[in-house]
């Protein structure tokens, strides 16, 4: 049973961090789109092909610190 509890706090760890960057991108993105409409007058219009640039790269920074997260934590219960 232990052997599989490192795989289970990996996959967790590694979802929470991919959702989360992927939510705080979104909403990064809405609020810079939102001020640009207000100060600058430009259209509000979402762009998917830079939505998706934009998710694809927080899922991979997700995934770099979930696994950094996740290491430091396999370090720290070994210890």
């Amino acid at each position: 049973m232990r052997d599989k509890k490192w795989l289970k706090s990996f996959l967790l760890v590694l979802l929470a961090f991919i959702l989360m960057m992927d939510f705080i991108a979104l909403f990064a993105y809405l609020v810079a789109r939102i001020y640009v409409y207000f100060v600058r007058g430009v259209e509000f219009c979402v762009d998917l092909p830079e939505l998706l640039r934009i998710i694809k790269g927080a899922s991979f920074g997700g995934v770099v610190a979930g696994v950094g997260c996740w290491y430091a934590y396999l370090k720290n219960e070994r210890s």
